[in-house]
């Protein structure tokens, strides 16, 4: 260990020395507060090697893709595919991981990596650079022949080239301020052996073809409904500030799904598992009265929200003055208190507290239900008989579905349910299946609002998620070329000041045509037995288990 560790600490030297030379980086290390990663308390005890870990996770398991990026499926896939940068979930820092340095050109477009020696895919080969080629390739151009789209994290990207063995040079047409942060990226900038990426997309989302560098492999799949990893003894290149070196601790992590909030929190106290992840609010209490610990993790990136989609030119939400009004008949403060718990935090912005350069858009976000009420009004949306208003015959009925991703999501639109009642505003409510809620997300016309979020500790999320050419969350036709415009410029722009107040000019449009409306702030709230050590997630809340160890 003692050798182990001082090399690592050369290459934290090399790899500071680098980003102080990159402007890119500097400004970005500069704007970073504390990420939205965690790790428990602090391990009490030596480390033991060894063991089984069984982690509950309420969500069934989906098309294993890499760029899936449901809850269920990241925590595994994280323990199995590595990123050339590490994204310290404590302070937002960049180091070294599969790259052991890199610099950036003076106009941003060259990011020249120079890849860490002996590294090697669980199939035995050598992480080398054209492996890493293959696979910004198929995130910044895509490959039509193997079904497999452009990544929509990966903006102006113009090709990897190869100068020698270990050495890439990513090359963008722009620059992109945002561009380290997601090559630290779990779902957009994981590192995937060649033969997985040979395979079409299909045979990508098998996670039995999986093939990464990192310290766990897969052993076995269960279907929708569970995984079961084991260590790899060879693994020897945990990023930079890790608790220790070597192989992990772990002999094997079992991931199973149970549904049920009562069951997860049952096994923690019983010792059938050690972790389970998404403890509904009501349930902390009862984990920690139980003797286990809370570890809630705020996640950065966007806030949890329903975003309105603009695809239906029958939707009522087409009129800008319902969304506004819908914006004002929204108590968040009520909602919190009736269903959630203070790890959700308020939201005040479309970002996460903790994400740099977020905006302050609280003006926007005011419950008040008198503007509700007017704006309706002036819309020509009048109350019918039963209180629920009413234009031309119509009634203004919103369907709204229990997003499965989320164990808070029924209660939270249960009490929005009545708070826009009092408005006027009637809410359908349905708990489809995962398989259902994908597939009328797809079909239905009905869809007017989207639950959800994208999670990443860097603002330019907001462009991943909105941008007409991106993920393109409005589907509005035609697009709306203010907000494209405002959502390039601050990629562009370098300087800290200037781009805080070109990221809070995107929340001033966003709000300004109340596209987004705000819930919570994301939150994975972990449960762990009290014999867990040394749990810790990367920076979005995605558990990574290389540290994590069971004592006694």
């Amino acid at each position: 260990m003692p050798n182990e560790k001082g090399r690592t600490l050369v290459f934290a030297t090399r790899f500071r020395r680098t980003m102080l030379s990159s402007a890119t980086v500097a400004v970005i290390a500069t704007a970073l507060t504390a990420c939205g990663g965690g790790a428990s308390d602090q391990p009490v005890g030596d480390p033991v090697s060894g063991g089984t870990l069984t982690f509950y996770d309420p969500v069934e398991y989906n098309a294993w893709k890499p760029t899936n990026s449901i809850w269920s499926n990241s925590q595994v896939s994280n323990n199995l595919a590595e990123r050339l940068i590490w994204q310290d979930p404590k302070t937002g820092e960049y180091r070294p991981w599969l790259a052991e340095s890199y610099q950036v050109s003076d106009d941003h477009l060259a990011y020249t990596f120079k890849l860490k020696p002996g590294v090697t895919f669980s199939d035995g080969t050598l992480l080398n650079a054209e492996v890493v080629k293959l696979n910004f390739d198929q995130h910044g151009f895509g490959n039509e022949k193997l079904g497999i789209t452009q990544d929509p994290f990966w903006t102006d990207y113009a090709g990897t080239d190869v100068v020698d063995d270990q050495t890439v040079v990513v090359r963008l047409a722009k620059p992109n301020a945002g561009f380290i942060q997601i090559l630290s990226n779990y779902r957009a900038s994981s590192i995937l052996g060649k033969s997985l990426l040979e395979k079409d997309l299909n045979g990508q989302s098998d996670l039995r073809n999986w093939v990464g560098t990192g310290p766990f492999v897969v052993e076995s799949v269960n279907g929708t409904t569970g995984v079961t990893l084991k260590r790899r003894d060879d693994y020897n290149w945990a990023p930079d500030g890790s608790a220790h070196t070597g192989k992990a601790y772990l002999d094997r992590i079992v991931f199973k799904t149970v549904p049920e909030a009562g069951t997860r929190v049952g096994a923690l106290q019983s010792g059938e598992a050690q972790i389970a992840r998404n403890i509904a609010p009501y349930d902390e209490e009862t984990v920690t009265a139980g003797g286990g610990k809370l570890l809630p993790i705020s996640v950065q990136g966007e806030t949890n929200d329903l975003t309105v989609r603009l695809d239906n030119p029958a939707s009522p939400l087409q009129d800008k003055q319902v969304r506004l009004a819908l914006q004002a008949a929204t108590d968040r403060a009520a909602i919190n208190e009736a269903v959630l718990s203070p790890n959700y935090p308020i939201p005040t912005s479309a970002l996460v507290k903790g994400t740099p350069l977020r905006g302050d858009s609280s003006k926007y976000l005011n419950h008040d239900l008198a503007k509700a009420t007017s704006l309706l009004d002036a819309a020509g949306w009048r109350p019918g008989a039963d209180g629920i208003r009413v234009e031309d015959g119509k009634r203004l009925s919103i369907h709204l579905r229990v997003a499965p991703y989320y164990q808070v999501s029924q209660s939270v639109l249960e009490v929005l349910r009545s708070q826009w009642r009092e408005a006027g505003v009637e809410i359908k409510i349905t708990s489809p299946s995962l398989t259902e809620y994908e597939a009328q997300e797809q079909t239905a016309d009905d869809w007017f609002l989207t639950q959800g979020q994208t999670s990443t500790a860097e603002p330019s999320v907001l462009r991943t998620s909105y941008g007409s050419d991106r993920q393109d969350v409005l589907e509005k036709s035609p697009a709306d070329a203010q907000l494209d415009a405002l959502l390039a410029a601050q990629s562009y722009e370098f300087d800290t000041a200037k781009r805080k107040a070109a990221i809070q000019a995107v929340e001033d449009r966003i709000f300004g045509e109340a596209y987004s409306i705000p819930l919570y702030d994301e939150t994975q709230v972990f449960g762990l037995a009290s014999n867990v050590q040394g749990f810790t997630t990367e920076s979005t809340g995605r558990s990574w288990f290389y540290d994590t160890w069971i004592s006694g």
